[in-house]
């Protein structure tokens, strides 16, 4: 008797902690509920900028739901951060910008509706936000082969400069961290990996949905 006791409460505490994790979504639902990996520590590269903005690590965040678009020059240097996030069921959107002359952060208001940013919420998920990995455990998936008079040759391209990004996003008590370069120009290159088709598809959400005021 005890041990189906046992079973029963465990089914419940499971059962509770989905609802409380969909619930922080309100009327958006995870394309794979409740089995989001949480990251088990925080390994940002962004913490300096962070302080700088005054904002809180994002395992730290009080605000139920958020997610951080960092976005890296190579050749500048510079940083820019785009964050989407609901809290108490409203929905908001900043950007901060970083300058290297004189060296400061700079805050802007986002133009989008609530209807907007929930439309985005959801698009970002539909692209696996909560699921991705860096960009590096891909390297397994991305390979490309061709014929040549010696034989078969693998193909490969590697791209040292332009733009790297980085995906926070905090989820109830869920956090994830990860990372990616490039993705267009490797989508286009390794054109069988899914994963980049998300990256790019994620980018092109946060640059085309979100403009300032």
């Amino acid at each position: 008797m005890k041990k189906y006791r046992l079973i029963i409460i465990f089914a419940l505490i499971y059962c509770m902690n989905g609802y409380a994790q969909r619930r922080q979504l309100s009327d958006i639902q995870l394309s794979k509920a409740d089995n989001i990996q949480s990251d088990s520590i925080n390994l940002s590269l962004n913490t300096d900028f962070e302080k700088k903005a005054g904002l809180t690590p994002i395992d730290k965040t009080a605000i139920a739901t958020e997610v951080r678009f960092y976005k890296l020059n190579e050749l500048s240097g510079t940083r820019s951060l785009k964050i989407v996030a609901v809290k108490d069921s409203e929905w908001t959107a900043v950007e901060y910008a970083e300058q290297n002359k004189p060296i400061k952060i700079k805050k802007y208001k986002l133009k989008a509706e609530q209807s907007q940013l929930r439309s985005l919420m959801r698009l970002l998920l539909k692209h696996n936000l909560a699921y991705l990995p860096n960009q590096a455990e891909l390297e397994p998936k991305m390979k490309k082969y061709a014929d040549t008079v010696r034989g078969r040759a693998e193909q490969k391209i590697i791209v040292s400069d332009g733009e790297s990004y980085t995906v926070e996003f905090k989820i109830g008590d869920t956090f994830r961290i990860f990372r990616f370069h490039n993705p267009k120009t490797y989508s286009d290159f390794y054109d069988n990996v899914q994963e980049l088709k998300d990256y790019v598809a994620i980018v092109s959400l946060f640059e085309n949905q979100l403009k300032r005021e």
